[in-house]
């Protein structure tokens, strides 16, 4: 419209105004019924692909063996409803989703701990974000140094995989390995938290349970800007590189409602549900044995026995 009146062309134009809504998405058949109205043409009944029966949800979960799954599950077992959750980009945007459920609010790459901050000001409550080893160097740090500077009672919570996972693991300057080789000028997170001016910063593997589940309940004893750094692999990238998986796998001895809770909590896709009855599929399981620290139900066995 605006083209041909820069021209002083005198056409009717059909658009957003008339024939197709300003705001939604597009179909193909909304497409086409607007064409059929352009052209004076009858219009027809709207044509419906529905599929005979339902299809099966399908949700976005975090793989199997995920440490993102632990951490979230590790935090809320501590803090619970305390707390208020920020999240930021990445796998772990995940988390938002029950039963996991560790975001209340999430706006931006790097927002978890600026708008953490800000929320923690506004509301008198701590504020727990969560934020990815790559998006915390990308645009974390700022966000960090604030929190130091206005001493905002925020629990930063840095899951460190060693990779740019949720994108096609790229490297960043905490990894180990570049696409051109080891990575001679590697920084490690915790000497930068601490240059940050974070006093209260601890680094842990939230596979390990007993250590992480301290390491949560040492911080929400405290108060003011802190910082944990859950460290551990991708799973999946830590598979490729070395070409294998863990030797061992979980198994369920014996289900019962301890099991059934452990599957409802913590939502690993290893877990299947058959009527009453929890087993763990071979095939999904990582390896991680971090449910075997929730219940006895859970036990090791050779991958393949």
């Amino acid at each position: 419209r605006a083209l041909l009146q820069k021209h002083g062309v005198t056409l009717e134009v059909l658009g957003k105004s008339e024939t197709l809504p300003l705001f939604g998405e597009y179909s193909t058949e909304m497409v086409r019924q607007a064409l059929r109205q352009a052209l004076g043409r009858q219009s027809r009944a709207p044509e419906h692909c529905v599929p005979e029966q339902g299809l099966a949800m399908r949700p976005p979960n975090l793989c199997a063996g995920c440490s993102h799954r632990s951490a979230f599950f590790t935090v809320r077992e501590v803090f619970g409803d305390e707390a208020a959750y920020s999240s930021d980009i990445g796998c772990y945007t995940l988390g938002l989703l029950p039963p996991l459920s560790a975001a209340d609010f999430l706006i931006c790459m790097g927002s978890s701990v600026s708008m953490g901050s800000g929320f923690a000001t506004a509301s008198g409550k701590t504020t727990i974000g969560f934020i990815g080893d790559s998006t915390f160097f990308h645009s974390g740090i700022t966000g960090l140094i604030n929190a130091v500077h206005n001493d905002h009672d925020i629990l930063v919570v840095i899951l460190d995989n060693r990779t740019t996972a949720m994108t096609g693991h790229q490297p960043h300057p905490g990894v180990e390995h570049t696409g051109q080789g080891p990575n001679e000028r590697r920084v490690e997170i915790e000497p930068l938290v601490r240059a940050c001016g974070i006093e209260n910063v601890v680094t842990v593997s939230p596979l390990n349970h007993k250590a992480s589940r301290k390491a949560v309940e040492q911080m929400k004893a405290l108060s003011g800007p802190r910082v944990i750094i859950f460290q551990d692999p991708c799973v999946i990238h830590e598979r490729r590189m070395s070409g294998k998986g863990k030797p061992q796998v979980a198994q369920v001895t014996q289900s019962d409602e301890n099991c059934l809770n452990v599957l409802n909590s913590l939502a690993c896709p290893a877990f299947v549900k058959e009527g009453d009855a929890v087993r763990v599929d071979e095939d999904m399981c990582s390896g991680c044995m971090f449910c075997l620290q929730l219940d006895k139900s859970f036990k090791a066995k050779k991958r393949g026995a």
